[in-house]
């Protein structure tokens, strides 16, 4: 069963993109998850792939890193969510640029390191990765992943201060809030016998 896009949306432009897995995830016995196909409004990719590494973006990213994977960024282009969901019906493995490389360097019709060039603007991470997945010797040890802390700007610890007249008010909202109140009734005795 296929989720559609509310009609607005699935023409709305954006960019469709597919992760590439590795290890690839799930049970070898069974199937293995090697991809992952989604869609990104214009201009916001970079916030939908740092959604998937903070484990907010699809439930497979998530499992994925879980089970201590990760992935590539295989290939990136325009569409609309319509787009997407076709991507998605037809599988990712002949049209994953990642695949095709694995596929050419096998039958040699391209080196390991003419696969690997395809990625110039990989992270070392993700070229680390494509080395491994491409069955090359690793440069050095495998670099750690893009710790979720660096992308999250840590919180000031410093006081901000918007001025004195919303300090005054905050303060005096927070007296209102944390003052004694007299009970309703006792309220209507005090004002009955005065």
């Amino acid at each position: 069963m296929s989720r559609s896009a509310p009609s607005w949306l699935a023409q709305t432009p954006g960019e469709v993109y597919t992760l590439h897995f590795w290890p690839p995830y799930g049970d070898p016995d069974v199937q293995l998850a090697k991809h992952y196909t989604g869609w990104a409004e214009e201009g916001r990719l970079a916030r939908r792939l740092t959604e998937h590494t903070l484990g907010r973006g699809a439930r497979l990213t998530q499992v994925q890193r879980e089970a201590g994977g990760w992935w590539v960024v295989a290939d990136v282009q325009p569409g609309t969510r319509d787009r997407e969901q076709q991507l998605k019906e037809r599988g990712a493995a002949r049209r994953c640029s990642v695949c095709k490389a694995a596929r050419d360097i096998e039958s040699g019709k391209l080196t390991k390191n003419q696969a690997l060039a395809q990625w110039w603007n990989a992270t070392g991470y993700e070229r680390s990765l494509l080395r491994e997945i491409f069955g090359m010797e690793p440069e050095a040890a495998r670099p750690a992943p893009v710790p979720v802390r660096e992308l999250i700007p840590a919180p000031s610890h410093e006081p901000v201060s918007y001025g004195p007249e919303v300090d005054a008010l905050v303060d005096a909202l927070i007296e209102s809030w944390t003052s004694p109140k007299p009970e309703p009734a006792l309220e209507r005795e005090l004002e009955a016998g005065a």
